[in-house]
């Protein structure tokens, strides 16, 4: 049975400063003053803060509006923050007395977090003090509307045995841990499982653990609703219309919305969430996220619409129906003005919540007329899959959601969010995102950057100003979809030019060439940056920088390699292959500095879920393929997720860049031509044992094995130590 919050917002609120504060709490005083009742969710948050000698009062209408009070005094008192790579402010031996200041009222009434495949890419294994961490870190930055998929496996086990299948089907049909969130948007089924029952119970536990925190912070968070996405053996069962829909290498059954099993199995599924974890009235719910629906006519549209929605209505008549935008670009060939509108209009638009997923670059309200009324949340995407690099759109995000207000399509502008795929990169960009969404927007980013580098350095000179002067003409003002492409990440090949695709995360095309002012502000952080700096944010974002630095000249060395291979020059090619390898494991050993990029992490969190080996052997095994293959063996979307990260770099992709180099190495040697088919085979074969492989056991790695933990060095020594060897590079 559900159970509601244990504890008051004003406790839950104290808690919070207690878990980031220490004793230094004690100085601070937390009071929520519910807006009306208590249960009027269309008032706008606000916050106050009065810092006077007999300590610091944090008033607001919620526990998230108080946290949001702290981050706010922190910032501009104290010149400290507290962000998701630097958890604990350097706090003033005296609280800065600053009086009363005035309050801050949000524009907003949604500041949204997460996207369904970040509880795939990054959340799959967190455990509930990883968890607690980040529900703090969302209530400091203003987040009221967080989605909520964790446990929900637990709901759908329940809803599918009330159909009639047995436990092996549906937990066949649930899948791996990491692939749950394609589950959930209708675009893959059995992949990775069966999913063990004591994963299911701990989920469930650890989904209601989540939402009790959330709720208790003032939060409603997003559950889900459901699309027509049913096991197809439940479908051959019944004798229920449907159509198969492909998705990648892979396609799910979904109901036809005129069957009854669509209504009979939504309802029995929200009837169990319900029970399970209670419900704020909002559902996730996208039908045909990545998919073109089986029908053409407008008339249809809206009849999937409708079922959609009525399966949320039939078991909460308060039921909105929050919908990602997505489809409607994705899609563009098939979502048709007039097809985009019946499919909307289909829903009273004070029951509809669209979700603008990827604003910051590609928005979606400019072309279906402002969502035809309906509220709607600017959303930052950011970063799709987690691929490797500095990105950002900073000035995109300080004023595009002010700017959609005013225009005559986007007047019903009701929120902003983060809608990241992946996250754990780029900390600026969320920081700049949680001052947007209280106080509307950023009017001058550059000095706002300059109060950034200040609370994120605890100190403030030309150098480090400059510096970010710098990132913020570079990597954080860019006009594609994502950071270079990292050639160290992509699957080598034989075919062609020698030049691998890219994975398909639409990232930019990879550059051989630094920047300019890249390279000027890796030499000034490297000049500002002392061994004391070196575990903080600034070794972070040294590390960040030169691995930006080391990616351009790995797409430098691989050119060069595949341009004397396709030659025949042999001399050339070892030359260059050699530099690339090099590169790589230079990479790899600059991450081991940091705790925040290290494989075995990943895998420690996804052993720790087993209660058996075999279990240990499923999570490592879908921890391992989400980051690299993906899906089947020859998946296009294999190294979707790929990242830098200290292990993953050492054993996957510098072992599969050595095969390149010994493929072509043999053919210039013999004579031969290159065997492209045979090297990729070969390749993909490796790539499914390394899948396999557990992290107690050896797999090929690096000549030079990527240091522990224990015995990696600081990120400035690194640095130090392979800046001479980059520095043609820097120019």
């Amino acid at each position: 049975m559900w159970y509601g919050p244990q504890a008051s917002e004003n406790q839950t609120a104290r808690q919070l400063l207690q878990r980031l504060l220490g004793d230094r709490a004690a100085e601070f005083t937390a009071d929520v003053v519910p807006v009306g009742d208590g249960h009027d969710v269309g008032r706008p948050d606000w916050f106050e803060v009065d810092a006077g000698p007999g300590g610091v009062a944090l008033r607001g209408s919620s526990g998230v509006a108080v946290a949001s009070a702290l981050r706010w005094y922190l910032r501009t008192a104290c010149r400290t923050q507290i962000t998701w790579d630097a958890p604990v402010p350097r706090l003033p031996d005296r609280l800065p007395h600053t009086g009363t200041a005035a309050r801050t009222t949000s524009p907003y009434l949604h500041r949204y977090h997460f996207n369904v495949c970040t509880f795939g890419y990054t959340t799959a294994f967190w455990d509930w003090a990883r968890w607690e961490r980040h529900i703090d870190w969302m209530a400091l930055h203003g987040v009221t509307t967080p989605l909520a998929m964790t446990g929900a496996e637990a709901a759908w086990q329940r809803a599918l045995l009330r159909t009639g299948l047995d436990d092996d089907t549906a937990r066949r049909f649930l899948g791996g841990p990491a692939h749950l969130p394609w589950n959930w948007l209708a675009s893959l089924d059995s992949w990775g499982g069966p999913l063990p029952q004591s994963w299911i119970d701990g989920h469930a536990d650890l989904g209601r653990r989540i939402l009790d925190r959330e709720r208790a912070l003032g939060m409603r968070p997003v559950l889900q609703g459901f699309s027509g996405h049913v096991p197809r053996e439940l479908i051959a069962d019944r004798g229920a219309r449907s159509t198969t829909l492909p998705w990648w290498d892979f396609e799910v059954g979904v109901l036809d919305p005129r069957d009854p099993l669509f209504g009979e199995f939504g309802t029995a599924l929200l009837t169990e969430q319900t029970r399970l974890f209670g419900t704020d009235h909002l559902y996730a719910a996208d039908p045909f996220i990545e998919t073109i629906p089986p029908v053409t006519d407008p008339a249809g549209v809206a009849r999937v619409a409708r079922a959609v929605h009525g399966a949320m209505t039939a078991v909460d008549g308060e039921a909105t129906w929050v919908l990602q935008a997505w489809p409607f670009s994705y899609r563009s060939d098939y979502w048709t003005p007039d097809r985009t509108r019946a499919f909307l209009d289909a829903i009273p638009d004070d029951r509809m919540l669209i979700l603008d997923l990827w604003a910051e670059h590609k928005p979606v309200w400019r072309h279906t007329d402002g969502y035809r009324g309906k509220p709607w949340v600017w959303c930052m995407l950011h970063s799709l899959g987690g691929r490797p690099g500095l990105y950002g759109k900073l000035d995109e995000i300080a004023a595009a959601p002010a700017e959609a207000s005013t225009d005559a399509r986007g007047g019903s502008l009701s929120g902003v969010g983060a809608s990241m795929e992946a996250f754990g990169g780029d900390p600026v960009l969320y920081e700049l995102l949680a001052d947007v969404a209280w106080h509307g927007s950023v009017k001058d980013v550059r000095a706002w950057l300059e109060n950034w580098a200040e609370a994120r350095y605890g100190r403030r000179t030309p150098g480090l100003l400059r510096a970010w002067e710098l990132l913020h003409a570079t990597v954080y003002d860019a006009d594609g979809p994502g950071p270079p492409g990292s050639v160290v990440v992509c699957r080598p090949t034989l075919e062609g030019d020698l030049r691998p695709e890219l994975p398909v995360h639409l990232a930019a095309p990879p550059s051989p060439s630094v920047p300019p002012g890249l390279a000027e502000a890796w030499t000034l952080l490297v000049g500002e940056a002392t061994e004391a700096d070196s575990a903080g944010p600034l070794g972070r974002d040294l590390c960040d920088v030169t691995a930006q630095v080391l990616t351009h000249v790995a797409c430098d060395q691989q050119r060069r390699a595949a341009d004397a291979a396709l030659t025949r020059d042999a001399d050339r090619f070892r030359a260059a292959a050699t530099e690339l390898l090099t590169t790589i494991e230079d990479l790899d050993t600059l991450l081991a500095t940091r705790p925040e990029y290290r494989l075995d992490t990943w895998l420690a969190e996804a052993v720790s879920w087993a209660s058996t080996p075999a279990e240990a052997e499923l999570y490592e095994a879908n921890a391992r393929r989400i980051l690299t293959v993906w899906g089947h063996s020859r998946s296009e979307l294999h190294d979707y997720s790929g990242r830098h990260w200290a292990g993953l770099v050492g054993s996957f992709y510098l072992p599969r860049w050595r095969r390149w180099y010994a493929y072509i190495a043999e053919a210039l040697e013999t004579g031969s031509p290159y065997r492209a088919q045979e090297f990729e085979a070969s390749l993909i074969e490796w790539e499914e044992r390394w899948t396999t492989e557990r992290s107690d056991r050896t797999v090929e790695r690096s000549e030079k094995a990527t240091p522990g933990p224990d015995t990696a060095g600081t990120t400035l020594a690194v640095v130090r130590t392979l800046m001479p060897r980059y520095r043609a590079f820097r120019g």
